[in-house]
């Protein structure tokens, strides 16, 4: 029995194929690697990180001394990116909350944080005597004018 290829015309256009293509770029190029080598522990005398690559992807190496700066912590010169805040405590000793709302906002911007932010002055200043109740003398006093007043109004 004859195969389909057999009976099939030969074909009139090139053929093209995407796995043949990666192949032959694949056979053409390397991978290289180039890395700084760093002695074994107990044989660096003399020997002073100095590049990014010394340090790898870790930290210092203690047992030289000599400052170093692992990942560019701590080096002079640099900015600080950081967006962290300091812990602010109120005068009760509670952490500030407020400060994380300030943060971004200019100065002079109002902001609430808590509920006491947004009462009125005078519900907050529950020590004020204007505030406080009358005692008993003040009371009858104003019952007594009260009811001089009422009796005005009756007889007129």
């Amino acid at each position: 029995m004859a195969s389909l290829s057999s009976l099939l015309p030969a074909p009139t256009q090139q053929v093209w194929d995407r796995d043949d293509e990666r192949k032959a770029k694949r056979v053409g190029s390397a991978l290289v690697v180039s890395q700084t080598s760093v002695p074994p522990y107990g044989q660096r005398k003399g020997w002073v990180p100095r590049a990014e690559e010394d340090f790898g992807d870790g930290g210092a190496f203690p047992e030289i001394h000599v400052a170093q700066y692992p990942l560019g912590m701590g080096a002079r010169g640099k900015e600080s990116t950081s967006n962290a805040l300091a812990v602010q405590l109120d005068e009760s000793g509670r952490v500030k909350y407020s400060a994380i709302a300030r943060q971004g906002h200019s100065a002079d911007k109002i902001i609430y944080s808590k509920l006491t932010d947004l009462l009125p002055s005078e519900v907050l200043a529950e020590d004020d005597p204007t505030l406080q109740k009358p005692d008993d003398e003040d009371i009858q006093d104003i019952t007594e004018k009260d009811k001089a007043s009422f009796r005005k109004i009756d007889q007129c």
